[in-house]
Formats: C-alpha cells, sequence, structure tokens
C-alpha cells in the first residue's frame, strides 16, 4: 500500500478509506521515518481517531522533528481539541515545550482558524500566550544573576567580567521587565580592571540587603598574583552612589552574603561550599572552612543560602558552564551541615537538546510578598549549535514538596514560555542599557547625543590597553546595526568603524580609513593570533553610511549610497561565540558596537541598532539608543 495515497486520506478526512487501507498498511514494513510522517500528517490534519488508530497499532513514533516539535505543536495547528487532547494527556506532551526557535504549541493553537485547541491549552497551561513572557528576561550577554527583594521592588547584578562600567545594577516591579539603573563598581581607578585580558574581571556577583544598606560581592579575576579577590561594597541607594570596592584576601571564586537569623553574617565562596563569618562592614572574624562540595561533585560553584522553615537550603551550580551546567539544592538543620542532597537533583538543567533554553544554572531564590517562589539563572541559547550571545538571564517558578523540597519548573528545564508573575502590573517601557568598554571608560572618549557620538580615536582593540570602542550586547541572532561614519576631522591612517566584538583576539571592525589619497572601506577580523586587513572600496569622500545585518552566525557587510547596497561582503562569525577559540576564558558574548582607531575625534551619526525577537511574531524590535 502506497504511503503517498494513505497521507491523501489522511489530509481529507476520508476515514472509510483510510481505515480499508489501514490493515494492509500494518501488514507491510512501514519505516520509522514512515511512521513519522503518518503520525505528523494526522495530528495536522486534526484527525484524533486516525492518530489513535496509529498508536493502537503501533504504527508511530513520538519524536521530535528537526525543529524540536512535537506532535503537540502539529495538533495545535490544527485547532481540533480531540486531537490536542490525545496529544497532551495520552501522549504526555506540554503546551508550554518551545521548539528551537522558541515557538511553543500554546502559540500555534492561538493562531489556529478553530479557537478550540486554544481554549484547551490555555486553559491547560493557566494563561493565554499574552499574559507570559519568554525566557531570557534579560538577553544577551547577563551572565550569574543575583537578585533581592526589599518590599515589592527587584534589584538584580550580573557578572561584567573586564567591560566598565562594572556590575550593572537592574530593577524591576515584575521579575520580567528590568531597567539598568547604575553600576556596583563605577569608578575604573579603583576597578583593577588595567590591563586585564577577556574573560577576566568581575566574575559571579551577588547582591543582598542588610540592616538599611545594600550589599554586593564579587570575584576580581586577575591575570597576576593574587589571582583571585573578593570585592565588597555597599550602598544606601541601589542606584548609587556605591563606596569605593574593597578587597578581600580570600582566594576563590563566586562569593554571595547570608545572614542569619540571630544577625551573624557571613560569606560563601567556592570550591563547592566555603564559608567564613564577617562583621557588619564585611570584614573577616573567622577563616574560610567548607561545609559541602555539592551534591553532583562536578565544579561546584555559585553557593547561595537560604533559611526556611528551620532548613539551611544550600544552592549550588554544577556541571560545569557548558551543556552540563544546571543547579542542585543540598539542606541540613546545621549551618555548617552535614547537608543532605536533594533526591530530584539537578533541580534545573537540560532536558532536550531543541530547547532553546539551555545551560540553565547559577541560580537564586526569590521570595514574592505573597509567599510564592522564583529563581533567576543563568542561561545560554544555541545559534547554530554555538552560544552567540553568551549567557543570559531567565526566570522561573520554585515550587515546593510537601516534604520541604524545592523544584524549579517542575523539574522539566528552562521554560520558554512561561505565565507572568504578575498579571496585572506592567512596568513602563525600558531604556537601553549604558554603553560599555574593555576596560577604559566610555565617558573619558565618548560624547554621545541623540543624534550623533563623538569618539577621540585611540589604539587598537587587539589588546589590552585602553581602546575607544563603545559596545552594546547583541540581544538576539538577527539584528540590523547603521551608523553614518564621519572622518572629517582625523588624521591619516584613522578608521572609524561598525564592531562585531567578543574580546581583544575575537573581533571584526568594518569602516572608513584615511588614508593618504583616498577614504578607504576596509574590513579587519582578529580570529585568536591571526589577523586580516582587507581594503575593500574606494569612497567619494571623508563619510560614508554602513550596515551590518545579522542573521545567526552570518554578517552581511554594506556600504549604502542613497538607501541601496554599493558594496556588500558577507562573513561566518563563530570566534564571536563562546566556542569560538579553543583556548580562553570564554565567559562573556557577542557585542555590537562603535570603534574608533588612530588620532583626531571620529563622528558617528544617526546610529541604529535593531534586534529582531526569533519567537513567532518575528517583528523587529525598538532601536537601541
Amino acid at each position: 500500500m502506497s504511503i503517498r495515497l494513505i497521507l491523501s486520506f489522511i489530509k481529507r478526512g476520508d476515514l472509510p478509506a483510510f481505515f480499508q487501507s489501514a490493515a494492509a498498511l500494518e501488514a507491510e514494513s512501514v519505516s520509522p521515518e514512515e511512521k513519522e510522517t503518518l503520525v505528523r500528517a494526522a495530528a495536522r490534519a486534526g484527525q484524533a481517531e486516525i492518530l489513535r488508530y496509529l498508536f493502537e497499532h503501533h504504527l508511530y513514533t513520538a519524536d521530535l522533528d528537526a525543529e524540536g516539535r512535537t506532535l503537540l505543536h502539529e495538533a495545535a495547528l490544527s485547532g481540533n481539541a480531540e486531537t490536542a487532547r490525545f496529544a497532551m494527556d495520552v501522549l504526555g506532551f506540554d503546551p508550554l515545550c518551545g521548539d528551537c526557535r522558541g515557538v511553543t504549541p500554546l502559540d500555534l493553537a492561538s493562531s489556529a482558524e478553530d479557537p478550540a485547541a486554544f481554549l484547551l491549552l490555555s486553559g491547560q497551561a493557566g494563561f493565554e500566550p499574552s499574559q507570559g513572557y519568554r525566557n531570557p528576561v534579560l538577553r544577551g550577554f547577563h551572565p550569574d544573576p543575583s537578585a533581592v527583594r526589599v518590599g515589592e521592588d527587584y534589584y538584580l547584578v550580573t557578572s561584567s567580567f573586564m567591560y566598565f562600567p562594572a556590575l550593572p545594577v537592574f530593577h524591576s516591579r515584575d521579575l520580567v521587565h528590568w531597567r539598568e539603573i547604575g553600576h556596583a563598581v563605577h569608578c575604573l581607578e579603583t576597578s583593577g580592571l588595567a590591563g586585564l585580558p577577556g574573560g577576566y574581571g568581575y566574575w559571579a556577583p551577588d547582591i543582598s540587603y542588610f540592616r538599611g544598606r545594600f550589599w554586593v560581592v564579587a570575584t576580581l579575576r586577575r591575570n597576576t598574583a593574587p589571582f583571585r579577590l573578593q570585592m565588597i561594597t555597599s550602598a544606601l541607594d541601589p542606584a548609587g552612589p556605591w563606596e569605593a570596592p574593597r578587597f578581600l584576601p580570600l582566594d576563590g571564586i563566586d562569593p554571595s552574603l547570608f545572614a542569619d537569623e540571630d544577625g551573624r553574617r557571613y560569606i560563601l565562596l567556592n570550591p563547592g561550599a566555603m564559608i567564613a563569618e564577617i562583621d557588619e562592614r564585611g570584614g573577616l572574624l573567622s577563616a574560610p572552612e567548607m561545609i559541602s562540595f555539592g551534591a553532583a561533585r562536578i565544579k561546584p560553584e555559585g553557593p547561595h543560602l537560604l533559611k526556611k522553615d528551620g532548613w539551611y537550603y544550600l544552592f549550588l551550580a554544577e556541571g560545569g558552564t557548558g551543556e552540563g551546567h544546571m543547579e542542585t539544592v543540598a539542606r541540613s538543620r546545621a549551618l555548617r551541615g552535614p547537608y543532605a542532597p536533594c533526591p530530584f537533583n539537578p533541580i534545573l538543567g537540560r532536558k532536550s537538546v531543541f530547547s532553546p533554553v539551555q545551560r540553565s544554572g547559577h541560580g537564586k531564590p526569590l521570595q514574592l510578598p505573597d509567599g510564592r517562589w522564583y529563581m533567576l539563572y543563568l542561561c545560554g541559547r544555541p545559534v547554530e549549535g554555538k552560544t552567540l550571545m553568551g549567557r543570559e538571564t531567565a526566570l522561573d517558578p520554585i515550587t515546593w514538596t510537601q516534604d520541604g523540597w524545592p523544584m524549579v519548573n517542575h523539574l522539566k528545564g528552562p521554560s520558554c514560555l512561561q505565565r507572568r508573575p504578575f498579571l496585572g502590573r506592567t512596568d513602563a517601557p525600558l531604556p537601553g542599557e549604558a554603553w560599555i568598554s574593555p576596560r577604559s571608560d566610555p565617558a573619558a572618549f565618548a560624547q554621545i547625543t541623540d543624534t550623533e557620538i563623538r569618539l577621540s580615536a585611540g589604539a587598537d582593540p587587539a589588546g589590552t590597553a585602553p581602546c575607544s570602542l563603545l559596545l552594546h550586547r547583541q540581544q538576539e541572532a538577527a539584528f540590523i546595526q547603521e551608523v553614518t561614519v564621519d572622518l572629517s576631522g582625523t588624521q591619516e591612517g584613522t578608521l572609524g568603524a561598525l564592531a562585531g566584538y567578543y574580546d581583544e583576539r575575537s573581533f571584526y571592525l568594518f569602516g572608513l580609513r584615511k588614508d593618504p589619497d583616498a577614504f578607504i572601506l576596509v574590513l579587519t577580523e582578529q580570529i585568536g593570533a591571526e589577523r586580516t586587513d582587507r581594503r575593500l572600496f574606494r569612497v567619494k569622500g571623508p563619510a560614508a553610511r554602513l550596515m551590518a545585518r545579522g542573521s545567526g552566525l552570518e554578517r552581511r557587510l554594506c556600504l549604502m549610497e542613497n538607501g541601496t547596497e554599493a558594496f556588500s561582503i558577507s562573513l561566518r562569525t563563530e570566534y564571536l561565540c563562546d566556542e569560538g577559540l579553543p583556548d580562553g576564558k570564554r565567559f562573556t558574548g557577542a557585542l555590537l558596537g562603535l570603534a574608533a582607531v588612530g588620532f583626531g575625534e571620529v563622528i558617528f551619526r544617526d546610529h541604529a541598532l535593531r534586534h529582531r525577537a526569533p519567537a513567532e511574531n518575528g517583528g523587529f524590535g525598538d532601536a537601541v539608543p
């Protein structure tokens, strides 16, 4: 019996013809690929009776397809409630399970012509897509999040490594929309960042609130002895000003602060969980001692302590920072242990290679005023199998078992689409984040207005000396960046360029250079120790409109004249990913911005950076200033 003929019966809903041919189909040898074709066709056509028959007679596969879609995705497209119910209740597929682009069955059902499946799936999920949020909530390079609640306000910090201003501080009222309000390290001279290579600098901060003050601790990772110092600072207002950083001579990384019910305070750091008592100003009162080496005992780091219902809960990131990253928890009745591991460990980790949100862990629990619990944690979104945007910040609910163990997102792994914690609360639109620069203060070399940016040209970015590089975090795999570069006030040899940057060994510069006899469009790529400089096109005058268009790991770089492409070149930019080079500390993420190399002042006019979300809406977002 022809599979193509049977497919035609399924697609047009000819049940008598299908069942007449089904016995012959079962008697023949049907490949797994043919079985998958049949069941997906039945689900997409909304033929619940045929779908049930195929499963009852072992003529099925329930694998994910090449896009990470389940049979519930197909059933949701049909809009048929009975088919969707079979895929959900009998086969166990989740209406919030995203494919590799983050599209869920609930999303697809919301646009189906028949609303029946949407009513079923939204009832099961407990919300509609318009009432949800999508992970990550902080998109682009924002790793190692830590948050604290004070009243109904939430404050968050993330790692910044060698970038300045360092340790960005964010505020939110709904846990989903975050606004940058300041930086915990805002003086370059006292930051300790001078000369540090890419991937070094400020690691894994923690923010807490104690007796009227906000506290931030973080590791300053250096490339000379002492290699690891613990920075501590505090402020009355999380927007600043923050005190000048003080450095504790403690080896280890990923510090956090914990205040016990008796008012005594402690600092924790890894390996595993080391603990030392501190005074009210953060001074050491005892030597560190290890209280746990983790549940999985695989690169345990990022310790956070929580006291709840008489138990001390120790949360740890384990498994390394790559695909095996996860969050575990253990508990004890005594502060210094012994700590018993949770029987459900890991409480957060990757469940599918197709998930649009992976590398999940390094989380910190947070209780809402109404008693609910959430965890903010780091994650990564794969782009062509690479981590282009670096490690980002995601959010998921925590539920507690009857015997007192926490589970993140019901142990389903990082969510793609989730119900907003506060449905009735809407934060105002967020302004763009501050510009940052590697080891340099943007205020020292940049003058920024609404219409133009003036950069004093400086050193080549292929080094650790201060340079004139102004950057924003890349938030999505698809983007358009445009600017007009004007070299009128510069000297010979000066370059003004669009930049795609990871660190001093991984970047491109696409821009206009002032040569002795002409203005030349040039492209520079730095990939490890390999440097490539190309003269591309002679430009008529000292100004040119440049555009970079990103799609996955592809970049299309264009010289624009009167709104059309006068010249273009395409690149592959694996070197902007965490996995881009085989050595070094690859912990940040791709950034996009402007560079001025040489002497004089380069003028950039009408800069615009627009990102495009990967989910089903597909529209460009607002321009980043």
